[in-house]
């Protein structure tokens, strides 16, 4: 099935909609459908700068993920050093 130009401008707009409007209950839905579009691709011609707002883009992601992933480390890292000092101070010397 093809979707026509019509119905990729439908989606545009209604993406740019979601995303202005920080509309946060239909995130899932409009990343699944940019998803769709972006997994059935297998190459795509884009002008350089969009290319540089999507470099820009995912390198805000990858390292807000990255940075998320440090933290999480940490906690667990933390509550495991912690579960160890309650075992060894509950033990019987």
């Amino acid at each position: 099935m093809k979707l026509t130009q019509k119905e990729l401008n439908h989606l545009v707009f209604l993406s740019e909609v979601v995303l202005t409007g920080k509309k946060k209950s239909l995130m899932d839905e409009t990343l699944q459908c940019l998803l769709y579009i972006v997994k059935s691709l297998e190459e795509i011609e884009l002008p350089e700068s969009v290319v540089g707002q999507i470099e820009r883009l995912t390198a805000l992601i990858e390292g807000d993920l990255r940075d998320e992933n440090e933290r999480m480390q940490e906690i667990r890292g933390h509550l495991d050093w912690m579960q160890k000092k309650e075992r060894n101070s509950s033990m019987p010397m």
